[in-house]
């Protein structure tokens, strides 16, 4: 029981436990078990410093469609609670948190759990995300009962998420706290919460929901409105424009799909007035719902401009952006490699009519492959090939091997080549090279917007008209100054996300310094020796892959040095 918990204890018996190990030992609990095995993967505790990160492009955001709107539900009832809810893929990555009060979220913070956070058992030792994963098996992880030591004053509960049919693993959800005197009564409750998980699975595996969530998928891609789909038994499935409706609007639209009313359009009164909803039914009892504007404010808004691949005008830019210009117009693989978000598969969907060139594109997400399986993307990647287009590949980094190898046998064996532009995020050179040969392909490497941040005013005016071309948000030149120093981890991708938030908000006009988040609000001038420190530091981590010692080994510094220059540039090492 958690009342009898000795956290001192439980750490002075795992460092003799770890102290005396040998591989005759027996391993007489399942927790001991698990020490055993970080142990053999990290070694001793004290090596494990912080908590690695994926970029956000490698995380499977179909799972988060799917579980995100229940589990939506799920942390508005820990409000006020200091629990934290995480939902994790089956490799121990952290898909999302949620943290409905400053306890949870403090914690979260503290531990370093945030998005694409990698908690795998043989990364960060024994804890509630990876040990489940490796267990297959609820797991509650108390304190000292963590292999690392900045886990000791944590508690996690977590649970595995399986397919009801398959028995496959899809996910682990895990609540996480401060150590806690009634931390016994978590894991029934996350256990609970997995089983509805489940059964949401199950109302969308039926043949009508399978071509529901496709359907889904497919407006959310091309639209940026909110998008919601409803499925058998309240299953509910929403983009991430339609996170900003309010609770009491999205009950009127669920209403309306549970009317079971024909395909069509229909208007309804939601708290912004009257707004047209186009119901598409799919069978019985699956429907998809896409939220338009208000009416009265059609007729006044400005529609929004597309954003094309020229929104910028710098040397590196139009550089890479000619390069895919003419990789359209070759019948040959090309990768489009670069960081997540700096706007890859824009670049080879976008690209303006020339004569000669094919106009026309087609996207096949290679995400989709986890959703709907390898066969099935295969077969539907097979009928993109056939076509007279351009076929665009998004995120072959989502692939495994076998995918990759079926990709490239279909490739081989098309009977007229047209050109296809596969998009690869990743920093991993031996990656790189490894797919080149793989598909007989060359790369184009798309720059940071950092590497060319002379094209942020361009790249701002694009996306505020795109995007939110009613609040015509237009940067004061202290807010510029700003954003044109700041780092931005995140890319064009960051960038159109901070309109969007501040659109939301109902910002509109001048932008000043205030209306920027924190860490754009710090940002200070950088002196031309600044600059040259900064990206030094950069490059030494990236060629280090982030670890900070070999970092310091590179630069010819100390290790302090390069932390104090890390914090003071705000650089995440990542």
């Amino acid at each position: 029981m958690a009342e009898s918990f000795d956290n001192k204890l439980v750490g002075k018996a795992k460092e003799s436990f770890l102290a005396n190990l040998s591989e005759e030992k027996a391993e007489s609990t399942e927790l001991m078990a698990s020490w055993q095995r970080s142990q053999a993967a990290i070694g001793d505790p004290g090596n494990i410093h912080d908590v690695p990160h994926v970029p956000e492009s490698l995380l499977d955001e179909h799972l988060l469609d799917m579980f995100g709107a229940p589990l939506n539900r799920f942390a508005e009832d820990l409000e006020g609670t200091g629990l934290a809810l995480l939902l994790a893929d089956s490799r121990g990555q952290i898909l999302e948190r949620w943290a409905e009060d400053r306890q949870a979220e403090s914690h979260l913070d503290r531990v370093g759990t945030v998005r694409g956070a990698v908690l795998a058992e043989n990364v960060v030792g024994t804890n509630g995300v990876g040990t489940v994963a490796t267990l297959g098996k609820p797991v509650q992880i108390r304190g000292t009962e963590h292999f690392a030591d900045f886990y000791q004053d944590a508690v996690c509960t977590g649970a595995p998420v399986v397919h009801p049919l398959t028995k496959k693993l899809l996910a682990i959800l895990t609540i996480s706290c401060d150590m806690t005197p009634r931390s016994d009564l978590l894991k029934p409750l996350v256990r609970t919460m997995t089983s509805q998980l489940e059964q949401h699975v199950m109302s969308v595996e039926q043949p009508n929901s399978r071509e529901m969530l496709n359907l889904f998928m497919e407006i959310s891609r091309s639209r940026n409105v909110p998008v919601v789909a409803f499925g058998p038994s309240g299953a509910m499935i929403q983009s991430a424009r339609a996170h900003t409706l309010a609770a009491h609007d999205m009950n009127l639209i669920r209403l309306l799909s549970e009317e079971r009313r024909p395909t069509g359009s229909y208007m309804l009164e939601l708290s912004t007035g009257p707004v047209r909803l186009d119901l598409t039914t799919v069978g019985p009892n699956n429907s998809v719902v896409v939220v338009g504007d208000s009416a009265d404010r059609r007729a006044r808004t400005p529609q929004p401009k597309p954003l094309t691949s020229n929104a910028g005008r710098s040397p590196e830019w139009l550089a890479v952006a000619n390069q895919v210009d003419r990789a359209r117009m070759v019948a040959e693989p090309v990768l489009l490699v670069g960081e997540t978000g700096v706007g890859k598969t824009s670049l080879a969907l976008k690209t303006p009519y020339v004569a000669g060139y094919m106009t026309t594109s087609v996207l096949c997400d290679a995400a989709e492959r986890h959703i709907i399986g390898s066969r099935e993307w295969l077969t539907k990647l097979s009928g993109h090939l056939s076509s007279d287009a351009v076929v665009v590949v998004r995120g072959i980094e989502t692939l495994d091997a076998p995918a990759l190898d079926g990709m490239r046998a279909l490739i081989e064996t098309q009977p007229s080549p047209i050109p296809i532009i596969m998009t690869f995020t990743t920093e991993d050179r031996e990656a790189i090279r490894v797919n080149e040969l793989r598909f007989a392909a060359r790369s184009i490497f798309v720059p940071a917007l950092r590497d060319h941040i002379t094209d942020l005013p361009d790249l701002w005016q694009a996306l505020a008209e795109s995007t939110a071309p009613a609040a015509r948000l237009v940067p004061t030149p202290e807010t510029m100054s700003l954003l044109m120093t700041y780092s931005w981890p995140g890319n064009v991708k960051e960038l159109r996300r901070l309109i969007s938030q501040l659109a939301s908000s109902g910002k509109t006009g001048s932008v000043l310094p205030s209306d920027l988040p924190a860490a754009m609000q710090s940002s200070k001038t950088l002196s031309m020796i600044e600059r040259v420190e900064l990206e030094a530091i950069r490059k030494a981590l990236q060629e280090a892959k982030g670890n900070r010692v070999k970092a310091a080994d590179i630069l010819g510094v100390s290790r302090a040095t390069v932390y104090r220059k890390m914090k003071a540039y705000r650089i995440s090492g990542e």
